[in-house]
């Protein structure tokens, strides 16, 4: 059996406790350690380079559209105060009163013997409060006093027709000293005032409302 002499085993202990030497170790594993604080120090540089370049890219072109935006919101108001105009002003005609039939059933019921001298028409704008109608004149006729009643309870009779309700009162009625010629007739004369309040018929036909306008415009954030 050959026998092997190893004349190393001192220096070969001395290696493997160098080796296993702590110091070492601790500077191997801060070495190690420092590596991978620098590796992740050029990967977080790279990348706050990036995220710099694309912010100066963002920057410029806000730069750019910031003035366009100002400008759009600007004009996005101007629209929209149009709008409302508009929409105010489409209402309005929406909720007006003809008053064409009315003096049309006038023209048909006045007789030769009497004559208007004034006619006055008001819509107030709170809706729900009735039309007032005004009419004056002067009636000819045996008795005027009663030619100017006919007329009235001829006009509320007709203009029924057109409203919910009606209420119709003299504001005036006198005799008047003027004496007027018909058919080669001397007549005595009264001058009247007639006031009629109309409340419009919720059935009367009326044009159909255009569409309002309900959308603005409005910018997103």
């Amino acid at each position: 059996m050959p026998l092997h002499v190893n004349l190393y085993h001192e220096v070969q202990r001395q290696e493997r406790a160098r080796r296993r030497d702590p110091v070492r170790l601790g500077i191997l594993a801060l070495l190690f350690i420092s590596i991978g604080f620098a590796v992740n120090y050029f990967v977080a540089l790279a990348g706050s380079h990036s995220v710099g370049l694309r912010y100066s890219t963002y920057q410029a072109e806000f730069a750019k559209l910031d003035p366009k935006a100002k400008a759009a919101k600007t004009r996005q108001a101007e629209l929209n105060d149009e709008i409302a105009a508009s929409d105010t002003m489409m209402k309005n005609v929406d909720s007006r009163f003809y008053w064409a039939p009315v003096f049309d059933q006038i023209l048909k019921t006045v007789p030769r013997n009497v004559q208007l001298v004034h006619v006055g028409a008001d819509a107030p704008s709170t809706p729900g409060e009735p039309r007032v109608l005004t009419i004056t004149g002067i009636s000819s006729a045996v008795e005027p006093r009663k030619e100017a009643e006919a007329l009235r309870t001829a006009l509320d009779t007709r203009l029924r027709t057109q409203c919910k309700s009606i209420t119709s009162q003299f504001k005036a009625l006198d005799d008047s000293d003027q004496v007027a010629v018909l058919d080669g007739r001397r007549l005595a004369t009264a001058t009247f005032t007639i006031e009629f309040q109309l409340q419009v018929a919720d059935s009367a036909p009326t044009p159909a409302p255009l569409p309002i306008r309900k959308p603005k415009f409005a910018l997103s954030e």
